[in-house]
C-alpha cells in the first residue's frame, strides 16, 4: 500500500465505519474460534488499529512489507513488529495459534503462496481469519488506487484456502446491506474514470459523525448475523479456516 494511503488509514481507521466494521468482524470471528491466550500474527498490519485490539486477546505480533506502515504502527506504542513480505514471513513454522489477514491478499501478487505461508506459520488446530474484497463486478478505480490485484468470489476464496491444506469453518459475504448502493457507486466510478481519464482514486466517502455512528451500528447487527449464518451476497468476504489438528470443526 502506498505511503499516502497508510496515512489516510491512520487518520480514519479508529473511527470510520468501514474500518471499524471490518475490524470488529475479524475480531469476533477470532473470538468464536475458541483459542485460549493465543499467539497471533496480524499479517499486513497497516496502520495498526487491528493489532492494537488483537494485543488485548493474546500475544500479538504485526508484520507489513511497508516501512511506513511499521513506523506508523510503532507510533501507537505497539511492539512485536517486523517489516517483511507475508509471502515470505520472517517467522518460524508453527509460531502462531492464529493468523489474521484483514484485506491483505488482494494486494499480493501470489495470494496462493501467501496463504500457504500463513498455513506454515500456524500450529496444529491454529486458525486463519481472512477478509477480502468481493466480486469482480465491483472492480473500480478504488481498487486500482489501493493497488488491488483482484477481488474474490466465494468459490475462489474457498479453493485458495483449501489449496493450503486448511479446513474452511466459516465463509460469508459481508456488508450485504450496502451491496446495491456499492454496485451503483462502483459503476459510476468506472464510468467517470473512463470519461474524464482521471487517475484512480479511493472510494472512501467522508460522512457526518451521526451517519458514521449509524453505519457502525448497522454493521454490528450484520456482523452478529454473520457469526451465525453465511450471507449470500455482499461487498466483502469473511473466511475462517483451521489447520488440521485436534478437535477440528468443519463448516456446517
Amino acid at each position: 500500500m502506498l505511503g499516502e494511503h497508510i496515512q489516510e488509514m491512520r487518520a480514519l481507521e479508529d473511527e470510520y465505519w468501514w474500518f471499524v466494521a471490518r475490524r470488529r468482524l475479524a475480531l469476533r470471528l477470532l473470538d468464536d474460534a475458541g483459542l485460549t491466550s493465543p499467539v497471533i500474527l496480524d499479517g499486513g498490519c497497516g496502520a495498526g488499529a487491528l493489532l492494537a485490539e488483537l494485543a488485548s486477546r493474546g500475544r500479538a505480533y504485526g508484520a507489513d512489507i511497508s516501512a511506513s506502515a511499521v513506523q506508523t504502527t510503532r507510533e501507537r506504542g505497539l511492539g512485536g513488529l517486523v517489516q517483511c513480505d507475508i509471502q515470505h514471513a520472517a517467522f518460524r513454522a508453527g509460531s502462531f495459534d492464529a493468523v489474521v489477514l484483514c484485506d491483505v491478499l488482494e494486494h499480493v501478487e501470489d495470494d496462493r503462496g501467501a496463504v500457504a505461508e500463513a498455513a506454515r506459520l500456524l500450529r496444529p488446530n491454529g486458525v486463519l481469519v481472512i477478509t477480502l474484497p468481493a466480486l469482480g463486478l465491483l472492480w473500480s478505480s478504488h481498487d486500482e488506487a489501493l493497488g488491488h490485484q483482484r477481488r474474490y468470489g466465494k468459490r475462489g476464496a474457498r479453493e485458495l484456502v483449501e489449496s493450503a491444506g486448511l479446513t474452511v469453518e466459516r465463509l460469508s459475504f459481508g456488508l450485504a446491506v450496502l451491496f446495491p448502493l456499492a454496485l451503483i457507486v462502483r459503476a459510476l466510478q468506472r464510468l467517470t474514470t473512463r470519461l474524464r481519464r482521471r487517475p484512480p482514486e479511493t472510494g472512501i466517502i467522508r460522512v457526518p459523525a451521526r451517519v458514521n455512528r449509524a453505519l457502525v451500528a448497522l454493521m454490528d447487527l450484520e456482523n452478529a448475523v454473520i457469526r451465525r449464518a453465511n450471507l449470500p451476497i455482499g461487498v466483502s468476504l469473511a473466511l475462517v479456516a483451521r489447520k488440521p489438528g485436534d478437535d477440528v470443526r468443519r463448516e456446517g
